[in-house]
């Protein structure tokens, strides 16, 4: 029996998942959902009622994307996803709680504008939050170039699912057009990771679908 993950189809958080137990080399089912849909099962599984969720050999459920990140390098620690050496490990964590709240804060402004009387001082501020973590990022990679041919560490795989995410919203009308969140406009280096990450089989595996979904009714 496989591990199961319970995943929405363009979820970055999910898709984070995904990848580790492709690089690690778990074999799991994919049962998708929606969590806010009349017949989602989510809260059957975990008590947030958000995705993903992962489902154990043994029936046990293991929920929220980071958590789910460390069980895993806790249970499967071969091959390692975070660097041994101090230095590179707070690095690889630093680049990791980069992508993970850059995601929180893009949710946060694209809600807030597809409200019917968004708060100009709140996307101010959020705004200023992405271009912020964006610019730490384009320093950080600056001293970190990742190869396709080489496995990704989990700040790696935060940092291109949320950049890839956004672009995915972008571009398939899920979210307006921000221009702050035209990541790679500005940010060459970042555009050069995310593009060599974005080759591995992990990732071209994995890449988000649409689903059916109307977030002006969602933020309403």
């Amino acid at each position: 029996m496989a591990f199961t993950l319970i995943n929405a189809r363009p979820s970055p958080f999910g898709r984070k998942v995904a990848i580790v137990m492709r690089e690690k080399g778990i074999a799991y089912d994919t049962r998708f959902d929606v969590p806010w849909g009349d017949e989602t099962c989510t809260p059957q599984y975990s008590p947030l009622e958000q995705l993903p969720i992962l489902i154990t050999e043994q029936d046990e459920n293991i929920y929220d994307s980071a958590y789910i990140l460390d069980w895993l390098e806790a249970r499967f620690p071969v091959p390692a996803l975070l660097p041994a050496e101090p230095d590179a490990r707070l690095n690889a964590q630093k680049r990791r709680m980069l992508g993970e709240r850059l995601m929180e804060v893009v949710q946060a402004l694209v809600f807030e504008m597809l409200r019917p009387e968004p708060s100009a001082p709140w996307i101010d501020r959020q705004t200023r939050k992405v271009r912020g973590a964006l610019g730490e990022l384009e320093r950080l990679y600056g001293d970190h170039a990742p190869r396709g041919d080489t496995r990704p560490d989990l700040g790696d795989i935060a940092v291109a699912t949320t950049l890839l995410g956004i672009e995915f919203a972008l571009t398939s009308g899920l979210s307006p057009d921000i221009a702050v969140l035209r990541w790679r406009e500005g940010h060459p280096t970042l555009d050069s990771a995310v593009s060599a990450l974005e080759a591995r089989p992990s990732f071209a595996a994995t890449r988000p679908q649409m689903m059916e979904v109307d977030l002006q009714a969602t933020v309403a």
